[in-house]
């Protein structure tokens, strides 16, 4: 989704690109800057990461690459995380100067006259995507998650064991195999506990 276009040479200033549900309330929200935003006007990439650091809610910003921030919120939405950067951009451009390695003159790239309020977003907002199993196992390793996955996986292999002790009845096949992955997950993850200092 294109954020504050329009503003600099008729590209939008940055695209909200990819919004990850993380679990537990928490989200990845992956921005993306423009080459005209991100190069010569470094410092205020530098500022966004600063000011997000200070919003309630957010729990980290990771800035990948010159053009590329990440941000993990809890309660923050991706469009609300937008409105933020929409409003420090926009009060900031045209007062900021422009790195000085970079030959470009303000007249040339920022709107004029300049809007009255931050122009809308375009385009469809990103829908959020659920974490592979991979992303969910690299998931702190609380003794919620521990235990939830520890009497989960036992009851449905007691369950199962059940089943398969059960004259004609069914095979149980199933509930032991969900309950035997469950316990070795919950095992691995008391494994982790032990090696680390996780409460």
């Amino acid at each position: 989704m294109d954020r504050l276009p329009g503003l600099l040479a008729g590209e939008p200033v940055y695209w909200i690109e990819h919004v990850t549900t993380l679990g537990d309330g928490r989200l990845r929200t992956r921005l993306g800057f423009s080459d005209v935003a991100a190069h010569p006007y470094e410092r205020l990439v530098a500022g966004t990461v600063a000011m997000l650091q200070q919003v309630p809610g957010v729990d980290d910003v990771v800035q990948e690459h010159r053009e590329v921030l990440v941000v993990t919120s809890r309660g923050v939405t991706a469009e609300q995380i937008g409105d933020l950067v929409d409003r420090y951009w926009f009060d900031r451009l045209p007062s900021t100067p422009v790195d000085p390695g970079f030959e470009t003159d303000p007249a040339d790239v920022l709107a004029s006259p300049w809007p009255s309020a931050p122009p809308g977003p375009r385009g469809e907002p990103p829908v959020p995507t659920h974490v592979d199993l991979r992303e969910a196992m690299a998931f702190p390793p609380s003794r919620r998650r521990m235990w939830t996955y520890l009497v989960c996986g036992a009851v449905a292999f007691a369950g199962g064991a059940a089943l398969a002790a059960t004259p004609g009845g069914a095979d149980g096949m199933l509930p032991l195999v969900v309950g035997a992955v469950n316990i070795a997950v919950g095992t691995r993850i008391a494994v982790r506990r032990r090696r680390g200092a996780w409460t």
